[in-house]
């Protein structure tokens, strides 16, 4: 789970969550799913020795990549949790509680804004690492595939994926 890859990554519980936050959890996570290896060949500046598992800034990189969805991630959120504050209905559809009520951890419930949004965003990310555990999966299935060229044109998955550049070894990566 997200919750798994370490405080150093994760986006603050009781806070508003940044979006840089967000990119570098998004990022953590998907290092986890697909590797050390696939993740530099996918997001890494080219190595001098030209060995594409040797790549440089990868994280960095990935990061960059993420950073205009992970600012949406939060603004969306952001937006979910003031049309929420604002619903006059807001306790009717909820047991009777307050928007406070329902998202305020503190004494005086004041943090409920931050815990809103903050849980909205855990739960994208969550969805997000569903997601790409699942694209592993399924690019593990491709890739051992007996019959995988016959359905892609004669290709190998590592043809069909990769790039030249990487001289294919970049297939499982592009794959998810």
């Amino acid at each position: 789970s997200v919750a798994a890859i370490g405080a150093g990554a994760a986006v603050a519980e009781n806070s508003t969550p940044n979006p840089k936050q967000v990119a570098s959890q998004a990022c953590t996570t998907e290092l986890h799913v697909i590797g050390v290896k696939q993740f530099k060949m996918k997001y890494g500046d080219p190595h001098k020795s030209g060995d594409p598992a040797k790549a440089q800034h990868a994280m960095r990189n990935c990061k960059g990549k993420k950073s205009n969805s992970s600012e949406n991630l939060v603004n969306n959120a952001a937006q979910e949790c003031k049309a929420e504050q604002a619903d006059p209905n807001f306790a009717t559809t909820h047991g009777g509680q307050t928007f406070d009520q329902v998202y305020g951890t503190n004494h005086n419930q004041q943090n409920s804004f931050g815990k809103c949004v903050s849980g909205k965003v855990h739960a994208a990310l969550e969805q997000i690492e569903t997601n790409l555990q699942n694209a592993a999966q399924a690019c593990r299935a491709e890739r051992s595939d007996p019959n995988f060229a016959a359905g892609h044109g004669g290709k190998t998955f590592s043809e069909f994926y990769g790039t030249e550049k990487s001289k294919r070894k970049n297939a499982f990566g592009k794959c998810v």
